[in-house]
């Protein structure tokens, strides 16, 4: 990870339509067949500039990560402290370059971030059906639970819950 360390950056406010952009963009490539169309293409971009604008004006204790490149932003991590865990609630990567390790970096350097403030545990979840995702944080040491149904900005879903008991376990898997 040390050959990229250069991307990495923590984000500021004027980068909220850049990540809400992004993230956008990322939902309508991973999540088509698993969310309705209506929500990927027409409901997601104003609700996520929404959202990530309200979170630069009230931000939540933790980290939000970017990934930059030549090519702008290549990706994100957005991670919560919550009690002793670090609670990933976005990790993303723009469409084709899943593969190349930004995501371990991104990940890797939000959780031991939050591990730096006192984070001892790691979580997030996914969408049930996101098999890519699944993999990727398996093979991080991850324990998938059950699948459990909730809604997503008013739309049925199953979640699937990804824990570690050691957020340094989690943290060491991004650096192999």
């Amino acid at each position: 990870m040390a050959a990229t360390d250069g991307m990495f950056r923590e984000a500021r406010a004027a980068d909220a339509p850049a990540i809400a952009a992004l993230l956008t963009e990322c939902w309508q490539d991973a999540y088509a067949g698993l969310l309705p169309a209506a929500l990927l293409r027409h409901r997601l971009p104003a609700l996520h500039r929404e959202a990530w604008a309200a979170h630069f004006g009230a931000p939540r204790p933790g980290i939000v990560l970017l990934a930059e490149g030549s090519d702008g932003l290549r990706g994100f991590c957005a991670a919560w402290l919550e009690g002793d865990e670090a609670y990933v609630d976005n990790l993303h990567l723009r469409p084709g370059l899943r593969g190349g390790g930004v995501g371990r970096g991104l990940l890797g350097r939000a959780v031991a971030a939050l591990a730096a403030r006192g984070a001892t545990r790691a979580a997030l979840t996914i969408i049930d059906g996101n098999e890519g995702a699944l993999r990727f944080y398996q093979r991080l040491g991850g324990v998938a639970g059950a699948p459990y149904p909730d809604l997503l900005h008013g739309e049925a879903v199953t979640y699937r819950r990804i824990a570690w008991a050691d957020a340094a376990v989690l943290v060491a898997a991004c650096a192999a």
